[in-house]
């Protein structure tokens, strides 16, 4: 039997893997990248798993120009350079694949492919079979009787390529193929083929004349005019084609087979790489890989069927479990509902685990039907109710709300693994799916096997038997108690114990308070505000139109594109430019566009008509739609694992949102209304808590001071830059003190300063030099949290919640000083955000112990809104100013603004 070579494409390998994850990028814990080099490794797996190769080489492309662009200057000159996030990952994978033993080649002056080509054609002989692994076309001149293509699919089955494998898929001879593609060009390389000749008429033209050369011999055969015109047009570029896809196949390159000797790697020297990357699974897999057949069994148990799932259908087999569970500790508890929307769900059944390996599923709501479910979950009460047990769960607030709609509560919400994930690396994905194959190197069940694909044929899990669905739900169980035996080490190993198990797990109650609760809004006023709107978007179009001399889309970009730039030249009336066209040949009329076009009034007009209109239809229109039939309440879903600062953010629909800014918007807020008639809006916010949090952290006794005098800090900066006493102070003098004050926490530069105050660039300079001559030590700070990034990676909040910045070591100018930016900014958003979380608990913790008479609502970046009943409004807005300005200890006062009204707009 022959013996195998693998020649890998590395540099189309390492492509493939980085746009793979473009969409959803595998983040670290320390903020790096690494789905390029998860994507490579996983892919070499597969290959080394499923075939055993004897020998293999990776062969690389290298920066150096090669021989073809001596040919053609334009060679590959369309190309898009390698983004910078993916050639920082690239030293990584290298560094890697060297640790584990590989064969890395690369020669300057030629490419990858002509490596291979030599390769291949040196080697493959009666006792050797090569296999190219490779998706490029041009590859297919190498096949022989012992050369193959080896394409990995998305799918499990590779695409191998042999001779008649090559002419069914292209239409030609492996012989044929260099002709081919000269005669219809590459785009991706930018080499010119015949106008109008694409794949099929290259195909035909090589199965009538055999080659290049004798097709030009017999050109008059051509009865296609027009064909034989551009052939004849392009005779000297298809001869340079032809050159350029020719693959080298005598590079001097001093290597041996014995050279390529695949030799297993040695987890000693490459574990502690895999380790620092964070690919357990990977590395698990590996090792798996390099120990002997009993070893390995033993390390991929967890990936065949050796576990124990069990189906509950009897009474009996109930009876077992509860008393199984009573006796636990902690258990990590998941649900099987018929909708993600908590207030319509039916549980169609529960699972639980509490032992790796082990887990069991009741059957409540499936059809036939299971258990009786009022039964067992009246049973199931107890241990539930039960505080000394701990329940863990992947997004524990969605099951527990739902128990809580079924009369069940649960106590004593211990782990959240999604939580805990975004703990640990805030910008990564934590879904289970992705922490299944990220942490144990395990593919879970898709969803999908079960209910179907999205659409009006999907099904719900209470239309399935609970046959079908036991083994997909304790798996759900069972990959979550695992990976919580994993995350809990990793919280105590940075650090953020406290952070999570005294902040991020008490808010999940406080928000699921909030969001079982919900709000209520005045149907009739939104109505009544939608019809008003209506009539002013109505005014404006026709004014457009009448400007515009006549009727056209005003929602097309197309459409007012041409009207805006074309027919009218409003660049012409302003003096400026026209706009430069997009790739798909129309004008941008994006906001950011028309904004440098703003100082004409039908621009001013065009860009209010799409403020309203996103305005009706996003809050108008689309709140009374929310309402839920059953509570009259509208109920948003709280996150807290979508910012990378800490914030919590709000969804279906983004309560967070609403403009405040402008007359309508302040009218939205004024149809949020009390759900009892003898209860009121309560309105707290902080006061400039960011600024606040910075005079804190820098130690500004200039800023210190100021706040503890309880001035105006906007004022009192802008007399400080100015020169100037308070009194003095202008409106605009303020302005440009607030401008200054909030954009040096966004780490703001001296252009952005200029644009945000309609300045000179140098009189901006100007003033933040001004600015951190008065505040010194503000400056001092900004820089201390730029190298402490630098040197450890990231940065952290006063409560140690952490953001990694890889990217502040990055050769990129713009990507560098956006992490430096962030460097500076997230220590204050980050703190600003966990001082709200202390306060929302606290404040819940005194609502249930005492019985008050009021429910949080909602939470609105550094605002917190209730209702309370009217009697009791001015204890209790008392009561939450206390505990909002004493939730952490700063250098400078904490600031509470209450207010109470019958609606949100009057209360604020």
């Amino acid at each position: 039997m022959s013996k195998k070579l693998f020649l890998i494409d590395g540099s189309a390998m390492y492509y493939r893997s980085y746009f793979a994850f473009s969409r959803n990028p595998l983040i670290n814990s320390k903020g790096e990248n690494t789905s390029a080099t998860f994507g490579f490794l996983n892919s070499l797996l597969k290959i080394i798993d499923r075939e055993h190769p004897e020998y293999l080489a990776i062969v690389f492309d290298t920066k150096e120009p090669t021989f073809r662009h001596k040919i053609y200057e334009e060679y590959k000159a369309t190309r898009e350079k390698m983004p910078d996030e993916m050639a920082a990952q690239f030293p990584r994978l290298v560094e890697t694949l060297k640790a584990a033993n590989f064969a890395l080649l690369e020669k300057d002056g030629y490419e990858a492919d002509d490596i291979i080509g030599t390769l291949a054609t040196r080697f493959a002989s009666d006792e050797v079979d090569v296999y190219i692994v490779s998706g490029d076309k041009d590859m297919a001149q190498l096949v022989n009787g012992h050369v193959f293509l080896y394409n990995l699919k998305k799918q499990d089955e590779p695409e191998i390529l042999d001779r008649q494998k090559i002419v069914e898929k292209y239409g030609v001879q492996p012989e044929q193929i260099i002709d081919w593609l000269a005669l219809m060009g590459d785009k991706s390389d930018n080499i010119p083929g015949v106008p109008k000749v694409g794949e099929v008429t290259a195909a035909k033209l090589l199965q009538q004349f055999g080659s290049i050369d004798n097709l030009y011999k017999n050109i008059d055969a051509i009865s296609r005019e027009a064909l034989k015109k551009n052939l004849l047009a392009a005779r000297d570029q298809v001869q340079i084609a032809r050159r350029l896809t020719t693959i080298d196949t005598n590079v001097p390159i001093d290597v041996k087979l014995e050279d390529l000797k695949f030799r297993m790697w040695d987890m000693e020297t490459v574990g502690p790489i895999l380790q620092e990357l964070e690919f357990r699974g990977l590395a698990n897999r590996m090792k798996a890989m390099s120990l002997g057949q009993e070893e390995a069994m033993e390390l991929r148990k967890f990936n065949s069927k050796d576990v124990r799932y069990q189906l509950i259908e009897s009474e009996e087999e109930f009876d077992r479990l509860l008393d199984t569970l009573k006796e636990q500790k902690e258990f990590v508890f998941d649900l099987e509902t018929s909708s993600l929307d908590f207030l319509e769900a039916e549980i169609a059944g529960i699972s639980f685990c509490w032992d790796a390996g082990q887990a069991s599923y009741i059957a409540l709501g499936h059809e036939p039907r299971g258990l009786d479910r009022n039964k067992t979950l009246e049973k199931l009460r107890g241990v539930f109710a039960d505080p000394q047990i701990r329940k863990i769960g992947q997004n524990i607030k969605y099951d527990a709300m739902i128990m809580e709609q079924h009369g069940v509560p649960v106590k004593n919400l211990y782990f959240d693994t999604m939580i805990a994930s975004y703990l640990i690396n805030p910008t990564g994905q934590h879904n289970l799916d992705y922490l299944a194959e990220h942490y144990l190197n395990y593919k879970m069940i898709p969803i999908e096997d079960l209910i179907g694909k999205k659409g009006r044929n999907q099904k719900k899990m209470t239309d399935l038997a609970a046959g079908l669905v036991y083994q997909y739900a304790c798996e759900d169980a069972d990959i979550t108690y695992r990976i919580y035996q994993i995350l809990k080490k990793d919280l105590k190993k940075h650090g953020m114990e406290s952070l999570f198990y005294e902040l991020e797990m008490p808010i999940v109650h406080v928000l699921m308070q909030m969001e079982m609760h919900g709000v209520k809004v005045d149907r009739k006023l939104l109505e009544e505000l939608s019809d008003q709107l209506g009539r002013k978007i109505k005014a404006i179009e026709q004014k457009v139109y009448q400007a515009a001399g006549e009727e056209f889309n005003l929602n097309s970009p197309q459409q007012l594109g041409v009207i805006l730039f074309d027919r009218l030249e409003i660049h012409k009336e302003l003096g400026m430019r026209k706009p430069s066209k997009t790739k798909t040949g129309q004008y941008s009329t994006s906001e950011k566009t028309l904004e440098r076009y703003a100082s004409h009034p039908l621009v001013a007009d065009i860009m209010e008509y799409r403020k309203l209109i996103k305005l009706k239809s996003t809050y108008l229109d689309a709140l009374p739609q929310l309402i839920n039939p059953r509570t009259g309440k509208i109920h948003t879903s709280y996150n807290q694992t979508v910012t990378a600062t800490g914030r919590l953010s709000s969804s279906n629909p983004n309560l967070q949102n609403i403009p405040i800014r402008t007359d309508l918007g302040r009218e939205i807020r004024r149809a949020f209304i009390p759900s009892k008639d003898d209860y009121l809006i309560l309105s707290a916010d902080y006061s400039q808590i960011e600024l606040r949090i910075m005079a804190h952290l820098s130690g500004d006794e200039t800023m210190i001071s100021n706040f503890k005098k309880n001035l105006d800090i906007h004022a009192a900066t802008a007399a400080l830059i100015f020169g100037i006493s308070v009194e003095e102070v202008t409106a605009d003098h303020r302005r440009k003190a607030k401008e200054i004050n909030f954009g040096i926490i966004y780490g703001m530069s001296e252009y952005g300063l200029a644009n945000r105050l309609n300045i000179s660039t140098d009189e901006a300079k100007e003033f933040i030099a001004d600015y951190f001559a008065t505040y010194p030590k503000i400056g001092e700070f900004m820089q201390r949290m730029i190298e402490e990034a630098r040197e450890k990676g990231y940065v952290e909040t006063m409560l140690g919640r952490r953001r990694y910045l890889p990217e502040i070591r990055n050769p990129n100018r713009q990507i560098r000083e956006f992490a430096e930016r962030t460097a500076i900014n997230t220590p204050i958003q980050g703190s600003a955000a966990d001082l709200i979380k202390k306060a929302m608990i606290t404040i819940q913790t005194f609502i249930e112990n005492v019985g008050f008479p009021a429910q949080m609502l909602l939470q609105v970046h550094d605002e917190l809104v209730f209702e309370v009943q009217k009697k009791r409004s001015d204890e209790f807005a008392k009561k939450v100013k206390e505990i909002m300005e004493g939730a952490m200890e700063l250098r400078v006062p904490l600031v509470v603004e209450c207010g109470v009204g019958p609606n949100w707009l009057e209360a604020h």
